[in-house]
């Protein structure tokens, strides 16, 4: 099991923090990322197991998977733990198997999210269900997987788009310290493939995230929290390459002389609370530029699972909803997002209140940056969104 935290820093407006210098090129990536992967009877598992680690109250904490696996009706008898995909599929009938544990989590949960990264996706949609944790990943196949302990509680009405992540909401089952086992599958026969825990694409590997109570929460009184977001979809294109989907690349490039622009897009739910401000950050790469992209909304219903080339991405609405100015080589830069974050509605989530939030950036600069995306560098400096909001203490 991995246990990471990830931090935000507070700021207002559109803010920009230097923390250092430095210049360098465009880095041009033309490898097939699963093409570095190697195929799945060359993969040794990782090791299943548990491990005790003091988690910081008020923070966002993740467990990467510790098992996991994928069974298929049409081998009943066969273990697939040792692959380097994960399977959900109506028909013929597929289902995948996770567990994660958290140890020390030390404060109440106030949100819980399982992630998964899917490498094909489906015109269907996916569900996942608490089960038993009593299964091994070196043996679990369809005919002896585990019972689920409650129904489909994990569901999304959004269909899985290829090269994205598939987000479900865990906050009514993950609550305290313990093992959390999951099942997912779907009912269509439109099946999706996901990255697993034996993948060699480290970024991609199943996540579990959990959000606590800040530290000094006491029992009757308001306190300010907060919850980060990762993107669902993540992507750039250029005109110099029109009919290419530029997928999993490591930079989020922004240019007007070779024209690149990068898009981004989260799911958000509100679950009820006021949003007090919310804050899109990003960091940038060893290019710096001496005037920084704008930031736009995607017009609405143009952004679909085509959307991934210069010739088909998604329109911007005409106005941006802010600029940046200078930015430096590996520096924070923030957008604030709050009233559009607040003016969002839709029906996704737990209470039916969640909405997909989709947002581009564009420069009319010819000294382009580039940002760092989820595909590259350790978690900290991925694209996030940061909601703060003001909750109750529990009792």
């Amino acid at each position: 099991m991995s246990l990471n935290r990830a931090k935000s820093a507070a700021g207002l407006g559109l803010l920009l923090l230097l923390a250092g210098a430095g210049c360098g090129p465009e880095v041009v990536e033309t490898e097939d990322a699963d093409a570095l992967e190697l195929a799945d009877e060359e993969v040794a598992p990782l090791p299943e197991g548990r491990q005790a680690s003091a988690l910081t109250p008020g923070l966002t904490n993740y467990a990467i998977a510790n098992a996991d696996a994928r069974v298929d009706a049409t081998a009943p008898d066969t273990n697939f733990g040792d692959t380097t995909r994960l399977r959900a599929d109506g028909a013929p009938q597929a289902e995948s198997y996770l567990r994660f544990d958290f140890v020390g989590l030390g404060a109440p949960v106030n949100n819980a999210k399982l992630r998964l990264y899917a490498t094909t996706g489906s015109q269907g949609t996916p569900w996942a269900s608490p089960v038993s944790n009593d299964w091994a990943e070196a043996t679990v196949t369809w005919n002896h997987r585990p019972a689920p302990t409650a129904p489909p509680l994990l569901t999304t009405p959004l269909p899985i788009e290829d090269e994205s992540w598939v987000e479900l909401d865990a906050t009514p089952v993950v609550q305290a310290d313990g093992s959390y086992s999951f099942a997912v599958g779907t009912a269509s026969s439109d099946g999706a493939t996901f990255v697993s825990r034996n993948s060699t694409l480290e970024a991609l590997r199943p996540v579990l995230f959990v959000n606590t109570e800040p530290a000094n929460c006491t029992p009757g009184t308001l306190v300010e929290s907060y919850e980060v977001n990762h993107p669902d979809r993540v992507f750039y294109v250029s005109a110099s390459s029109p009919d290419s989907r530029l997928s999993r690349k490591t930079s989020l490039w922004v240019d007007s002389d070779v024209a690149r622009e990068s898009f981004l897009s989260f799911l958000v739910d509100p679950r009820g609370r006021h949003i007090k401000r919310a804050v899109l950050r990003l960091r940038s790469r060893d290019d710096g530029t001496t005037q920084g992209p704008a930031l736009y909304s995607v017009v609405e219903g143009t952004w679909g699972p085509g959307s991934r080339t210069w010739n088909t991405r998604p329109q911007l609405e005409a106005s941006p909803l802010a600029s940046l100015g200078p930015v430096s080589p590996f520096t924070t830069v923030e957008f604030d997002v709050t009233g559009l974050v607040r003016s969002g509605q839709g029906t996704l989530g737990g209470n039916g209140t969640g909405f997909r939030l989709e947002l581009g950036l564009r420069s009319d600069s010819s000294d382009g940056v580039e940002f760092y995306s989820p595909y590259g560098g350790p978690d900290a400096v991925w694209p996030r969104l940061v909601l703060y909001f003001d909750r109750p203490c529990p009792p």
